[in-house]
């Protein structure tokens, strides 16, 4: 079986949940496989190199060939994320379309599949790890939402076209079995390897800690809540991760939680910067606890990063990893949106005797071992693959799709919508425009 991964994220980028999913189940795949190559792009990732990792070939689409496509996507200039990943995807489909590959692997993130299912000459699995669409409707950002409308419509029209549809937590197969009921997605869990050893309770930090990037959906103002209830009971967490717009440009989420919630973010709960994956590792395997507090998460991989630390885990059952967790028997499991019930938790775990602390967590390290490892799971993937090979039809390009998503060399100009807009309304925005453009030169 030879497979084609068209990814946009990888080695060496390995801190966000795609690539941490990818690292762990490629090699995994390795010897089932007769060839395997790893693709790398999207509209913000571009590279000329061209390396072996772990005995994979992994080769990034050319910053050259990616502006060759951008200039043909002039009709999308106002939507500019949709034209730069478009151009991305299409770059990506150029260099590498004559390779040889019995099934193309794509992800719903970044629009890499389009090119593939106009083109469906090879099966196309789309695997699912959070879309584009998903995340707009938890990270609620005004200026972008009519894109995100767009990218939506764009995903229900492409995922019913996959040949095979795979996601790897419950709660998403049924959101995506609800949104294309003609659709069957298939649940399968993500491969993980356990090879740590717990660190001894006495030894570990005083602290609480989330690792995650500081965003809405990561549920950092249900975690403030929590430490109005508890007040000076409060345990100290420390979150390292990227801060995140909050609604609207120029905004910060740190900033927007530091004035709603002034007596505990930046004193309880100490927002820290973003560190190197192993440093993050490091940090995990340490801490007095871990804690995911998303009010919504495909999945979730800090968790399973707690859970093989042997590090205590309070997870929220907004993200699809939870459903791992037994609550009180692994770790502990809270209902989203739910400062009381967090509160609850956390001044439970932070008075628990050494005993339950070690016993809870050793289960957390058992859960992994039985059922995330390669052996457990990689036979259902490696049938999943072969099935989907087995009972492929080439299809034949529908001309809507191919229209609207196709490169062409047709020059759009913005200026034609402009046009359409009374000039009241574009003066108006031009002063406010200019006026916004000087204050920031003297601030």
């Amino acid at each position: 079986m030879k497979i084609l991964f068209v990814l946009p994220e990888y080695y060496p980028h390995s801190g966000g949940g795609i690539s941490t999913y990818y690292l762990k189940l490629i090699p995994a795949l390795k010897p089932y496989c007769t060839k395997i190559k790893v693709a790398v792009g999207s509209g913000y990732t571009q590279d000329d190199k061209n390396f072996i990792h772990e005995d994979i070939t992994v080769e990034y689409v050319k910053p050259k060939l990616y502006q060759q496509f951008l200039s043909k996507f002039s009709k999308f200039d106002i939507f500019p994320e949709v034209k730069s990943n478009l151009a991305a995807a299409w770059a990506m489909w150029e260099q590498f379309k004559n390779d040889d590959y019995d099934i193309i692997e794509c992800t719903d993130f970044g629009l890499g599949f389009i090119p593939w299912l106009i083109h469906h000459e090879r099966p196309v699995t789309i695997r699912l790890h959070g879309s584009t669409g998903q995340i707009s409707t938890y990270d609620y950002q005004p200026a972008k939402q009519l894109a995100a409308d767009f990218i939506k419509q764009t995903e229900l029209l492409f995922f019913s076209a996959s040949d095979l549809l795979q996601t790897y937590s419950k709660a998403n197969q049924t959101f995506w079995q609800q949104q294309l009921p003609f659709k069957k997605t298939v649940h399968l869990y993500p491969i993980y390897v356990n090879n740590r050893q717990m660190v001894a309770y006495q030894t570990r930090n005083s602290y609480g800690l989330v690792t995650g990037r500081i965003q809405q959906w990561k549920g950092p103002q249900i975690l403030c809540e929590a430490a109005e209830i508890l007040k000076d009971k409060m345990p100290q967490i420390n979150w390292f991760g990227r801060d995140m717009p909050f609604q609207k440009a120029g905004s910060s989420m740190s900033n927007y939680l530091a004035k709603k919630y002034p007596a505990n973010w930046g004193i309880n709960i100490k927002p820290q910067p973003a560190v190197s994956y192993s440093e993050i590792l490091k940090l995990q395997h340490n801490a007095k606890f871990g804690l995911i507090t998303s009010i919504w998460d495909m999945f979730n991989f800090t968790c399973l990063e707690f859970l093989s630390a042997g590090t205590l885990t309070i997870c929220a059952d907004g993200a699809g990893a939870s459903e791992l967790i037994e609550n009180g028997i692994n770790g502990y499991v809270y209902p989203a949106n739910e400062p009381a019930d967090l509160a609850d938790l956390l001044s439970e775990v932070n008075c628990i005797s050494q005993k339950k602390y070690e016993q809870i967590a050793s289960e957390g390290q058992q859960t992994i071992i039985r059922q995330l490892a390669p052996e457990v799971l990689i036979p259902a993937y490696v049938a999943a693959y072969q099935k989907t090979i087995n009972e492929f039809v080439p299809s034949t390009t529908n001309s809507y799709m191919k229209f609207i998503y196709s490169p062409s060399d047709s020059n759009y100009k913005i200026d034609e919508l402009l046009d359409l807009q009374p000039l009241k309304k574009l003066t108006i925005y031009n002063l406010k425009r200019i006026k916004t453009k000087i204050s920031g030169l003297f601030n």
